[in-house]
């Protein structure tokens, strides 16, 4: 496969152009107006915009009947713009710096006389988008390398302001394992993320996962948080990473850096001790090596870049250990949690490795053409958390194809018309596997006996990983767009067209997972493996035209985007289980949207001097996915049901075939527990009328210039979100409950729970609607600012202060959903970050620079309910603290409030485990997160190469915030124990190169 891209590249990126035109966003655009001395406007001026960055070497435009002008797709980069027209003396503006993604104003005003006479004009580069509404932070390559990060794309993410990480990452401690960002109550699953305007996004995770990109190929970065316009889907997060070319002339850069575990602070204090964590997360080395090459290979014709990286991490995870040889690991873990014997710690160890090429070749003064492809190898030997046994649960992960690429074409048709489109796609297979000698035969007794094994009291896994899997993405895109461009319009169509298949597979010891708790067997997790099955996303079409019109002052931004989804359930087969029998299904295809979604965007130059603008828009956006629709009705996806068990031989094996009776010889689990048709058909259906959810976004906000350099951002933003889903087992409904008072352990209150008949448990039929009443919504204010300093001085940084809310409250089968469904009634806080980061050079060739960041503790529990994700049928939105129940679950002989001490909690209870919810969902938090890194660098001259050296301190307060726990069950001696702290202090030494 991997072989045949450059050809279907190629072949399909003309198709695309010849046939659909579509998007390739431009770049960035210098525009204005050009008046004479009088103040009249003048038409027919001959504008060039010249700079090294550009393979043609300029660009040029004519002005129109109003005297305005605009050239677009301009690289990032240093220009000089020239102003002619016979009867006037030549007028040039230099050094004007253009960041990626900007639109910046150069205004003209012409003086009477000959050509050969010119005026030149130095100044102060624009700072203010009088023409766009986008939310965009451009980190340039001197930001990228002045600022400590672990230099990835969510690392350096977090620096925008407005952007969460669903985890920090501290000095590269995270590079490994992605993080994911969000933006403005949208989740990871609505980021773009482009090369050069083209999508790179994976397949998995509905586009949330990405792949590993090489932090030498970028130029500038671009993060766009709001605003986006119709030649996108999502509303979240928009990254585009500017690419190195390689230029006219041969240059090269290194960068290596190296951080020793002797180095780092030991950030336990008595209270993280206190609260049951024997040791923190750590690191062991972390280390990064990159190096780059550009260059001719003709001059002003073909440019080539290359680049090269190989980075890793080895992290000792908290609260995980090498029990001694031969014991039993859930014994012999509280000795080595307690210090009572030395046990070595669990080591998380990784690296990736990255090659990449690019070619630029301009084909004509008119055509260029890039390609790029980048293979990365990822190799994980010990990945696992807090409580898993490194020995025998923790994951081994390979990488047979990690790898983006794209070819893109540009055409500058006529001074007025731009043609662009291309070809990309994201290549992510992975195997996740047990440690050599952990995965059993089939049907053997080591098979049985391998199981994995799971303690919900102390949050331990020990002797296997609850499966192994094979997950397997390819996600491929078509895209183009022809723009037609004068001094006051700006038009623009195109179309984008993604498609691909995910194939996953799964097996697993014993085809069960055993539940204990504090060490006592409880219940299994039935598996319906072995699994192999494949979604497809058919289509993901968008067609869209949008017009940016400049009246004056006033730039209005129209446009909208029709919406084309098919996605599938491919044909699969599975071969027969322990619980399961052999499967075959056809294909399923899904519901087909058709949607239109509007764009419309107003910007006002208040005082017509491009320094302070009105900002406006309202945008619709479909909700961006991929197969994750499809995959929820797919009749062969994994299911995790839990049943009772009971250990009659006590032989730590849990026994038992279909068709067994319960509580009889061999058969220690209650099967009749199983849903019907569990293995044999789905549980879970389309109705076919469904609805695409989409969300509304409304912004209201000023950009102004402070003084030269200087810009500040205020703004308000809400968001709707619209055609939300309900589940509903339409073999059940309120009647088949039972209403239970239970009084809660935490302060005595009632909490009305329901417990289903027997005769209804087993039956499930799950159907997905749209359902207008359901609704969330968001709200954020966001005051943010930039700044270019005197002497390459660079700061940015803001604050965010946001709250999610939401009403799901129209359920129709479950009546234990109904418990907080309104969030409303929960005091959910807004909840605000502050971030600041910049460099300032010193004398004699110093450096110092830095970011801080203080940020709202994560959510503990499951996350708050999600618009893009499918609404649960069993449990309450959002679950914090919980009460685990079991059929012999008995109130304390202490307990609080009006309950009997002795008595069940729910008698004649029908599951097997019940979660009773005892806090609001989206109500408990973590630590608050303060992360403080500094760096100090030296440069120095070597003849033509420039040599730096650098030290870098991360989280320099020594911060040993919590980022999670290990349990949320109360009463467990899990409950609320730290899992995971910010890594402490953390020194790095690198060096730079750059010849």
């Amino acid at each position: 496969m991997k072989g045949s891209h450059a050809v279907v590249a190629t072949v399909m990126s003309l198709v695309c152009v010849a046939l659909t035109p579509g998007a390739a966003r431009a770049q960035s655009a210098i525009a204005g107006v050009v008046r004479d001395t009088s103040g009249a406007v003048l038409p027919g001026v001959t504008v060039d915009a010249s700079s090294d960055v550009l393979i043609e070497k300029s660009r040029s435009v004519v002005t129109d009947g109003q005297g305005q002008y605009k050239i677009v797709d301009l690289r990032p980069g240093v220009y000089t713009v020239s102003f002619s027209l016979t009867g006037f003396q030549t007028f040039k503006r230099d050094t004007v710096d253009l960041p990626t993604n900007f639109t910046a104003t150069i205004n003209a005003d012409m003086k009477v006389g000959a050509l050969e006479e010119s005026v030149t004009v130095s100044g102060q580069s624009p700072v203010v988008d009088v023409q766009s509404t986008a939310r965009t932070t451009v980190l340039s390559r001197e930001i990228l390398d002045a600022i400590p990060t672990g230099r990835t794309i969510q690392s350096v993410g977090q620096l925008v302001v407005g952007v969460t990480l669903n985890v920090p990452d501290v000095g590269g401690s995270r590079a490994m394992q992605q993080t994911y960002m969000s933006v403005h109550g949208l989740s990871s699953s609505q980021v773009t993320t482009q090369v050069d305007g083209m999508m790179v996004n994976g397949l998995d995770g509905d586009g949330a996962v990405q792949n590993y990109f090489n932090n030498m190929m970028s130029q500038e970065m671009s993060y766009q948080t709001a605003g986006a316009g119709a030649d996108v889907s999502g509303g979240g997060v928009r990254l585009n990473m500017i690419p190195k070319e390689g230029g006219n002339r041969f240059s090269g850069a290194f960068f290596g850096a190296w951080s020793a575990g002797s180095w780092q602070s030991d950030n336990l204090t008595q209270s993280l001790k206190d609260r049951g964590l024997s040791v923190p997360d750590k690191i062991s080395k972390i280390y990064d090596f990159n190096s780059s090459f550009g260059g001719p290979l003709k001059q002003d014709t073909l440019w080539f870049f290359a680049s090269a990286r190989r980075w890793g991490v080895d992290a000792p995870i908290a609260d995980t250990f090498y029990t001694p040889a031969g014991s039993n690991y859930a014994t012999t873990y509280p000795l080595c949690t307690s210090r009572a014997i030395n046990c070595e710690q669990g080591i998380d160890d990784q690296h990736i490795k990255s090659a990449l090429a690019r070619l630029t070749w301009q084909i004509s003064p008119r055509n260029k053409l890039g390609v790029y492809y980048d293979r990365i190898g990822k190799d994980r030997g010990h990945g696992m958390n807090a409580g898993d046994d490194p020995a025998t649960a923790s994951q081994i992960w390979t990488s047979p194809d990690y790898s983006t690429g794209s070819v893109k074409w540009t055409s500058t048709v006529t001074n007025k018309t731009l043609v662009e489109g291309g070809y990309s796609f994201n290549i992510e297979r992975y195997n996740i596997v047990n440690q050599p000698g952990i995965i059993q035969q089939r049907g053997t007794p080591a098979w049985y006996a391998g199981a994995s094994r799971r303690d919900l009291s102390l949050g331990t896994r020990y002797t296997s990983l609850a499966n192994e899997l094979g997950q397997y993405p390819d996600r491929y895109n078509l895209q183009g767009s022809v723009s037609y461009v004068t001094g006051s319009h700006n038009l623009k169509t195109g179309a984008q067209w993604n498609w691909g298949p995910y194939r996953r597979t799964r097996i697993a010891n014993g085809d069960l997972v055993q539940r204990y708790r504090n060490g006592v067997p409880d219940a299994v997790e039935i598996l319906n493996t072995p699994l192999d099955w494949t979604d497809r996303l058919n289509a993901d079409l968008g067609i869209f035209a949008q017009d940016a019109w400049t009246l004056k002052r006033m730039t209005l931004n129209v446009g909208a985007r029709w919406e084309y989804f098919n996605s599938e359930v491919s044909a699969s087969s599975a071969a027969a289980g322990r619980f399961a029998p052999a499967r075959s299904f056809d294909r399923i295809p899904m519901p087909v949207w058709k949607d239109i979604a509007p764009r419309f965007g107003v910007v006002y130059d208040l005082f017509g001097n491009a320094k302070t603008a009105i900002k406006a828009n309202i945008n619709k956006y479909e909700q961006a996915q991929t197969i994750n629709f499809a995959d929820q009705f797919n009749p062969l996806v994994l299911e995790q049901p839990v049943v009772a068990w009971t250990d009659l031989n006590k032989d730590d094996i849990a026994q038992g075939e279909l068709g067994c009776v319960y509580l009889t010889a061999g058969c220690e689990i209650n099967l009749s527990q199983l849903r019907q048709g569990f293995g044999t058909r789905a549980q879970t259906f389309p109705n076919p009328d469904i609805k695409r959810v989409y969300n509304v976004e409304a912004a209201l906000g000023v950009q102004h210039e402070l003084i030269p350099g200087v810009q500040v951002n205020a703004g308000w933003f809400h968001r709707t979100f619209h055609n939300l889903p309900r589940q509903t087992n339409t073999l059940q409904n309120f009647s088949d409950y039972t209403l239970v008072n239970v009084v809660s352990p935490l302060d005595g209150s009632i909490i009305p729970m329901y417990n289903v008949s027997s005769a209804a448990f087993t039956r499930v039929n799950n159907v997905v609607s749209t359902d207008k009443d359901q609704k969330e919504w968001y709200n954020g204010y966001e005051v943010s600012f930039s700044a270019r300093l005197p002497r390459g001085a660079t700061l940015f940084g803001g604050t965010t202060s946001e709250r999610m809310l939401w009403t799901l409250c129209n359920e129709q089968s479950n009546p234990n959903n109904v418990l907080y469904c309104d969030a409303r009634n929960s005091s959910i806080p807004f909840r605000t970050q502050l971030k600041l980061s910049g460099s300032y050079p010193l004398p004699y060739g110093i450096q110092v620079s830095g970011s801080f960041q203080s940020i709202p503790g994560y959510l503990l529990g499951t996350s708050i309910p999600s618009p893009t994700a499918l609404p649960s049928v069993t449990t309450p939105a959002g679950l914090s603290t919980v009460w685990l129940i079991s059929r012999t679950t008995t109130y304390p002989a202490d307990c609080k409030g009006p309950c009997t001490p002795d008595a069940l909690v729910i008698p004649n209870m029908t599951a097997a485990n019940l979660n009773v919810p005892l806090v609001a969902p989206g109500t408990e938090y973590a630590d608050r997160v303060n992360q403080l890194d500094l760096s100090v660098a030296k440069w120095f001259q070597v003849g033509r190469t420039r040599l730096q050296g650098q030290l870098d301190v991360f989280n320099a307060l020594d911060r040993s915030d919590v980022l999670a726990v290990r349990l949320l069950n109360f009463g467990t001696p899990g409950y609320k124990q730290p899992s995971s702290v910010l890594q402490g202090r953390i020194i790095r030494i690198a060096t730079q190169m750059k010849w």
